[in-house]
């Protein structure tokens, strides 16, 4: 990466390692449902719920903790995030009860809540434009990673030590994370726009003003739509696969591996691709190609060995989500940006919170291939409304 610089490195790293956290957890709970039910004594539907009070606590996050990132810096609210993480996943490790599992399901929404906004905020700052959306391409592909670290937990830590080990495993090498974070430089960008603005305070309530509404409004629908395809499937792909397919969690970890190794090169060729091309025909291309793609699996694929072979091409075309960052990024001034990240990302997963109760309900009624084939639909629709935005390829940010 010639054109990086050693700070572009490091912040591109510290905020990858910190999203791939994230996807650790929510996986690494996907993955181990079944004995996290049995240990705990709850049925599939509860489990859906602790799954959705997650999202929900990642709304109060992007409501309360993002905005902060405006006033404050990005890079002190980006400690806090990832603090919020390690104490709450560790509490994880230590609930015996089906209460003390949602009160930390929704700590860690809390904490994440504000993660994804404030460091695609301080990449977006941070990166030359020409550049942005590659280098935030980079920056989501620790999601694969994170799934791919909740594999191996899974398959190494899991069947020696118990699911409780597994968690307590997940959080430890954040604590290296927060290190890296406190010495990352803060954003000069918001340095000289925090100078200007003096002592005003940004409120969440600025993005209801006139200039903003229209974006957020769009924004927010499209997320939302986004979300919905993306967590009605993922939630409970594990599920399916091992009650519908026949699967054995090894065999479940073995199909994820290949989705995710597909991911990660999906979400960096999704970043180069919407450099040279634009953010509105990359996003079309792939959220459609998605789609399709969750049809035939759900629906018509029932071959082992053609599960596993098209999961490399389910899990690429979810590159998708390189683009919602930098769009976002783009539309709004630096003054607002993380504010606005924060809210309409994370309430489009607080909205997302009743999606995987949908398909544990539609899966008892018609079975988990129709409730999880449901998905593709809203995929489609955010394909063709990503052109109610301008295109930003490139934007100098304001």
């Amino acid at each position: 990466m010639f054109w990086a610089s050693r700070k572009h490195i490091c912040t591109m790293l510290a905020v990858l390692l910190g999203w791939a956290f994230e996807a650790f957890d929510f996986m690494l709970f996907s993955m181990l449902a079944i004995p996290i039910m049995k240990s705990l004594g709850i049925e599939r539907v509860e489990f859906g719920l602790a799954i959705s009070i997650g999202l929900l606590g990642t709304v109060v996050g992007g409501m309360l903790i993002a905005p902060l990132a405006d006033n404050y810096g990005r890079v002190k609210v980006l400690l806090l995030s990832l603090l919020l993480y390690v104490l709450a996943t560790l509490g994880i490790a230590l609930s015996y009860s089906y209460h003390q599992l949602l009160l930390f399901r929704f700590l860690i929404g809390l904490g994440l809540g504000s993660e994804w906004s404030t460091g695609m905020t301080l990449v977006a700052e941070t990166i030359p434009r020409q550049r942005r959306g590659l280098a935030i391409g980079i920056v989501q592909s620790g999601w694969p990673l994170g799934v791919l670290f909740s594999i191996i937990d899974t398959v190494a830590i899991y069947p020696l030590f118990g699911w409780r080990v597994a968690f307590a495993i997940a959080a430890l090498p954040a604590f290296l994370v927060l290190f890296m974070t406190t010495r990352l430089n803060e954003s000069e960008l918001w340095l000289t726009k925090n100078v200007e603005k003096k002592d005003s305070k940004i409120s969440i309530l600025k993005l209801f003003a006139k200039p903003y509404l229209p974006k957020v409004l769009i924004g927010l629908t499209i997320d939302v739509l986004a979300m919905f395809s993306y967590w009605m499937f993922w939630s409970w792909i594990p599920v399916f696969l091992s009650q519908e397919r026949g699967f054995t969690v090894v065999k479940s970890a073995e199909w994820l591996a290949s989705t995710q190794i597909g991911a990660f090169l999906g979400y960096i060729s999704y970043g180069y691709l919407q450099d040279k091309l634009g953010r509105r025909p990359t996003w079309t291309f792939f959220t459609a190609v998605e789609a399709t793609m969750i049809i035939l699996y759900t629906l018509f694929v029932k071959e082992e060995n053609v599960l596993l072979a098209l999961g490399f091409f389910l899990g690429y075309f979810t590159g998708y989500w390189s683009g919602f960052g930098v769009i976002l990024s783009e539309l709004f001034p630096t003054e607002i940006r993380s504010t606005a990240l924060g809210f309409i990302f994370n309430t489009g997963r607080g909205i997302n919170f009743i999606s995987p109760i949908i398909v544990a309900i539609l899966s008892t009624y018609w079975g988990w291939s129709v409730a999880l084939s449901t998905a593709a639909l809203a995929a489609y629709t955010t394909s063709i409304l990503i052109w109610l935005f301008p295109e930003t390829k490139a934007k100098q940010l304001e």
